[in-house]
C-alpha cells in the first residue's frame, strides 16, 4: 500500500528544484556554498551564501545539524533535555571541506555547495546529503534531503498508517482528531518526527525538532532521495549512529527524556472500547471477562463517564457511586482508568472553568484574549501546556 505523498509539503519542493516553471512561482533557495567556517570547541559555525549553519558534537555517537536561512537564534527546544556532553573530538579543514571525527563516526562537510555526510571510521558511508539538493528553501518551508542507499529501508514516525517499512512512503506530521480512519489516512493524532534508516548492516537515526507541520518523504514518488522538513522555522535535527537498533533508541531516548517505569499491571490487558455506561454495563463487562476466564488487568472508562463531557466531572445518573464503583472493580482485580480531555468547557459556575480563569492558565490569542474551540462539551479553553504553570494547574486538577 502506497501513501499518495502530498504536494505542498517538501515534494512540492523537490518538484520545485527540478522543473524550472514551478521555481518561478514559488522560488527555490538552497544554502549555496560555505563562505566561512570557525571552530568553537565541539562545534563548527558555518556561514554559506544563503545561511548559516551550526554542527554540535552531543556524543560520540549523536551530532546535532541547525540550518536556518537568517542568523541562528536563541537555542530552544520543547522536546530536548540533554546537553552536549564533553566528547574528544577531532576538526579540522581544508579550502573544500571540514572533517569532525570522534571515537564513534566521522562527518564530512563539503563547503562547495555545502552539505553534510556521515561515514563510519573505516570508511563506509551511514548517510549523506543529496548532491544538488542538501538543505532548501521554497519560501518559508525548509528540506533536507538524503541520498537513498541502495536496499536502504526506514522505519519510524510512531503511530502512522502504513507498512513497517516506510520506504515509498510519505506522511505529514499535523496532531489531527481523525475518528475512524481508514488504513491510508495521514496525518493522524501524534508527532514522532524520528526515524531509523537501515542499509548495509548499517543503521543511523534522524530526529527533526520542528514544531511546525512537517513532512517525511521516504522515496515517495522517486527512487533517488528520502527528504524531511518543515512548513516554517529552522532546520533542527539530530544525527545518531551506532552499530544496533537498541543503542540508537537509547541515546534518542537520552535526547528526548524518558518515560517514568510503568506499573506491571498496565503492560497487562486493558480492556477499552467507546463507551461504557453506565455502571451496571462496566460491571457487566467486567463480570464476563472473570467468567470466560480472559485475563485482563484494566478496564479503561471514555467520555460518557463524565457530566456532559465536562472533564474531572461524574454523570450522577449513569455513574451514582464511582467509589464503590472503582472499590469493586478492585476487588475483582481491575485497575479503572479514566479518560481525560483538555478541553475546558466554558461555562461559568462550572468549578474547574472558574479555577482556570482565575489561575489565568489558557492558551491565549495575541491579543491575550483566551483561544477558544469547540469540541466535546461545546465551546472550550485549553490549559497551557508550555508553560510550568499550565502544567502543575492540570496536575493539581488530576
Amino acid at each position: 500500500m502506497n501513501i499518495k505523498y502530498k504536494v505542498p509539503g517538501t515534494l512540492w519542493l523537490c518538484f520545485a528544484l527540478f522543473f524550472g516553471a514551478q521555481a518561478q512561482t514559488s522560488p527555490v533557495k538552497s544554502m549555496g556554498e560555505v563562505t566561512n567556517a570557525a571552530v568553537e570547541g565541539q562545534q563548527v559555525k558555518i556561514t554559506t551564501k544563503n545561511a548559516y549553519a551550526l554542527i554540535s558534537v552531543y556524543t560520540p555517537s549523536v551530532i546535532r545539524v541547525r540550518i536556518d536561512k537568517k542568523e541562528l537564534g536563541k537555542d530552544f527546544s520543547y522536546a530536548i533535555i540533554a546537553k552536549p556532553q564533553q566528547t574528544k573530538t577531532s576538526i579540522t579543514q581544508t579550502d573544500s571541506e571540514i572533517q569532525v571525527v570522534t571515537d564513534s563516526l566521522r562527518l564530512t562537510i563539503s563547503k562547495k555547495p555545502f552539505a553534510v555526510s556521515f561515514f563510519t571510521l573505516d570508511g563506509k558511508v551511514i548517510n549523506q546529503d543529496e548532491t544538488g539538493l542538501t538543505t532548501s528553501w521554497v519560501n518559508d518551508a525548509v528540506a533536507t534531503y538524503k541520498k537513498m542507499q541502495d536496499g536502504e529501508r526506514f522505519v519510524g514516525l510512531g503511530e502512522k498508517t502504513g507498512p513497517l517499512d516506510r520506504r515509498g512512503n510519505g506522511y505529514t506530521n499535523w496532531n489531527s482528531d481523525v475518528f475512524g480512519y481508514s488504513t491510508g489516512a495521514d496525518p493522524l493524532y501524534a508527532t514522532i518526527p524520528f526515524y531509523i534508516g537501515i542499509h548495509h548492516d548499517l543503521n543511523y537515526g534522524i530526529f527533526m525538532d520542528n514544531t511546525w507541520q512537517s513532512d517525511f518523504n521516504f522515496g515517495a514518488s522517486n527512487n533517488r532521495f528520502s527528504s524531511f522538513g518543515a512548513r516554517g522555522g529552522e532546520m533542527d535535527y539530530y544525527f545518531i549512529y551506532h552499530k544496533n537498533v537498541a543503542d540508537i533508541i537509547t541515546s534518542y531516548t537520552a535526547l528526548t527524556g524518558r518515560m517514568q517505569l510503568p506499573p506491571l499491571w498496565s503492560l497487562g490487558y486493558q480492556q477499552n472500547r467507546y463507551s461504557y455506561y453506565p455502571d451496571t454495563e462496566v460491571y457487566r463487562i467486567a463480570q464476563t471477562l472473570r467468567e470466560k476466564k480472559i485475563p485482563a488487568d484494566g478496564i479503561t472508562l471514555d467520555i460518557h463517564y463524565m457530566d456532559k463531557y465536562k472533564v474531572f466531572t461524574w454523570d450522577k445518573t449513569r455513574f451514582p457511586d464511582p467509589v464503590k464503583m472503582n472499590s469493586r472493580l478492585k476487588e475483582m482485580g481491575f485497575k479503572t482508568t479514566l479518560i481525560v480531555d483538555p478541553g475546558i468547557k466554558v461555562e461559568p459556575g462550572y468549578g474547574v472553568y472558574e479555577r482556570g480563569l482565575k489561575d489565568d492558565i489558557f492558551i491565549k490569542y495575541n491579543d491575550n484574549t483566551n483561544y477558544t474551540g469547540e469540541v466535546w462539551p461545546g465551546w472550550c479553553n485549553f490549559p497551557d501546556f508550555t508553560s510550568a504553570k499550565g502544567r502543575n494547574w492540570w496536575q493539581d486538577e488530576i
